[in-house]
């Protein structure tokens, strides 16, 4: 099968998700694609210059070349002058969503956030998933990370999970959690980490075979 396998993954914040992301990537041995690296390659200032940023981040990936095709495609009037934010334009969305087409079309890979899974709905070959997990789960893990108590740390989890939701809603027009947008939705607190994995795989293998 010619067609690249794309698995994209939703998550909400403590619950794992870019772990478990990076783990199958890892597994797969396919490239895995954050939302740090796309930060990156929405920097005006790297991508007017064509200076690759973080290159131990961006080694072995092809994201930076085609941030930067697209990058050099976009109209003059478009674009914000150099040492301004990239990231702060109303292309931005656009900008990034044509970069994960783009990526989706050259090669097998996970892609976590950037509202993926609605952006590649319509791709054959494409696994989307959400990764969820109990309010004390998250907590826990965002212990790990974070010096807070308890209080500050449930805060933090509703904020972060908030304002993805109301990333997502801009600028989809539909429900972040919205299972009809998605093929799996995992409770990484019941599964763990490694558990969660092996599930996205099983899934991959019953319909797909060995396709990566």
């Amino acid at each position: 099968m010619n067609e690249k396998l794309v698995i994209t993954i939703n998550r909400q914040y403590g619950s794992g998700g870019l772990k478990i992301g990076k783990r199958l990537a890892e597994e797969l041995g396919i490239p895995c694609y954050d939302s740090e690296m796309f930060r990156i390659v929405s920097n005006n200032d790297y991508m007017h210059y064509g200076i690759p940023a973080r290159e131990s981040l961006l080694d072995g990936t092809i994201i930076f070349d085609i941030a930067k095709n697209i990058y050099d495609e976009h109209p003059d009037e478009d674009l914000p002058e150099p040492n301004d934010s990239f990231i702060n334009t109303e292309n931005l969305f656009q900008y990034q969503a044509d970069i994960i087409r783009e990526i989706a079309k050259k090669e097998s890979c996970v892609i976590v956030g950037r509202c993926s899974n609605y952006i590649l709905s319509d791709r054959p070959n494409t696994v989307s998933v959400f990764i969820h997990a109990s309010l004390e789960y998250r907590i826990k893990r965002a212990s790990s990370v974070h010096n807070m108590g308890k209080e500050e740390l449930t805060r933090l989890l509703f904020s972060k999970d908030n304002h993805k939701e109301e990333y997502y809603k801009h600028y989809t027009g539909v429900e972040w959690k919205d299972a009809s947008y998605y093929n799996l939705s995992i409770d990484s607190g019941k599964l763990g980490i490694s558990g969660s994995v092996r599930e996205i795989k099983d899934y991959i293998h019953m319909k797909y075979g060995d396709i990566v």
